[in-house]
């Protein structure tokens, strides 16, 4: 699968995506038709056939039987490991450093949910470093990696997709650390598995939610907001934008404008744009910094005319939700995350291969927000 790594910085969107999941589901996709691998990348099939013929295949049949040796390989060896004796791990304390890179909001409730997680198992300890995005560069978050990689036993890891990135997570699996992802992936770093929501899912969702409730015939556009380059944002994003193109087509998205993780940021950008475009339709934050954009609709009296949607239930989208400043918060469980990452930490060093854990996103408006 080497050739499919190297060649991944020099590949185009669908290309990548493609590479991507044969990297990182090696097992599963030799066992994938063509149409199947084109579906779980959400591209079409034959964008499969040329990404295998970009390799030197004849097409994707004759690639799959490379992943088929491949399966055949890593199945021998887990039946090695199935019949040698299990490492003990009961008794055993394992050290956890949660390293985010994210917004204040999210880092807090990440914060609280590993916190509260540590308290409840005697074997583990948590420790972490919740940085602010707009606060710190990618080669410095590497260095954290680096740091963290040679203190302790597993690293969960909250970070944007850079190259820097992605080669210190590959050097700290290489290493001895375990690497579980959160929120937001990093297939092509060689992390050891992601827990956490399906994003395009999510980010489709809420292009389906837009489309039902933007009913104002004077307005078509809809404004999306960004941050740093997160995969989960790019994934919810790509999510989205296909689910209005193919289902509500009057609908536009019209521009973006950047959040830069910061409220006073987004307030700024989404005003400005109100005050040259008008109103959009919708507003669909795929990132933080959610008051932001709150405020800029209270101001514009657009509280009750303009469809916004964000993502991550806390403190902030709480409140803009019961006041009516936001309408639907998509969120995902962070203790039920935080609980199957550990899961997965023990199953790593038990010997066995850890899966990606998709956990569901969950759907909220001001009628159903959990008090605790």
């Amino acid at each position: 699968m080497s050739d499919i790594e190297n060649g991944m910085r020099d590949m185009g969107r669908s290309a990548r995506r493609i590479a991507e999941f044969l990297y990182s589901n090696t097992d599963e996709a030799a066992l994938l038709s063509t149409a199947e691998v084109a579906q779980a990348c959400h591209v079409h099939s034959s964008s499969v056939v040329r990404f295998a013929q970009t390799l030197g295949f004849s097409g994707y049949k004759q690639l799959q039987g490379v992943l088929k040796t491949q399966y055949k390989s890593n199945l021998e060896r887990l039946e090695t490991l199935q019949s040698s004796e299990p490492i003990e791990t009961s008794g055993r304390r394992s050290s956890i450093f949660v390293l985010t890179d994210s917004g204040r909001s999210f880092n807090e409730a990440l914060r609280t949910a590993a916190l509260k997680f540590a308290e409840t198992d005697n074997q583990i300890t948590i420790e972490g470093d919740y940085v602010v995005s707009n606060e710190i560069e990618p080669k410095e978050f590497a260095n954290k990696i680096e740091k963290a990689s040679k203190k302790y036993d597993a690293i969960f890891l909250v970070a944007r997709d850079h190259p820097l990135i992605n080669d210190a997570v590959r050097k700290a699996v290489e290493h001895g650390a375990f690497v579980i992802c959160l929120t937001t992936d990093l297939p092509a770093s060689g992390r050891t598995c992601y827990v956490g929501s399906d994003q395009y899912a999510s980010g489709s969702s809420a292009a389906w939610l837009v489309g039902k409730m933007a009913h104002n015939p004077q307005r078509s556009r809809v404004l999306l907001v960004y941050s740093v380059p997160f995969r989960c944002q790019q994934d919810r994003e790509q999510g989205f934008r296909h689910i209005l193109r193919t289902e509500f087509p009057h609908l536009i998205l019209d521009e973006r404008v950047s959040s830069n993780e910061d409220s006073l940021i987004t307030h700024k950008s989404v005003s400005q744009y109100i005050e040259k475009n008008g109103p959009p339709a919708a507003i669909y934050n795929v990132s933080g910094a959610n008051l932001g954009i709150g405020k800029a609709l209270d101001e514009q009296n657009l509280l009750s005319d303009v469809v916004f949607i964000g993502h991550e239930l806390n403190v902030n989208s709480k409140q803009l939700l019961r006041i009516g400043a936001m309408d639907v918060t998509i969120g995902h469980n962070m203790d039920a995350e935080i609980s199957l990452a550990v899961d997965a930490l023990r199953q790593a060093q038990s010997g066995k291969v850890p899966q990606n854990a998709i956990v569901e996103s969950q759907i909220y408006t001001r009628y159903n927000i959990p008090e605790l």
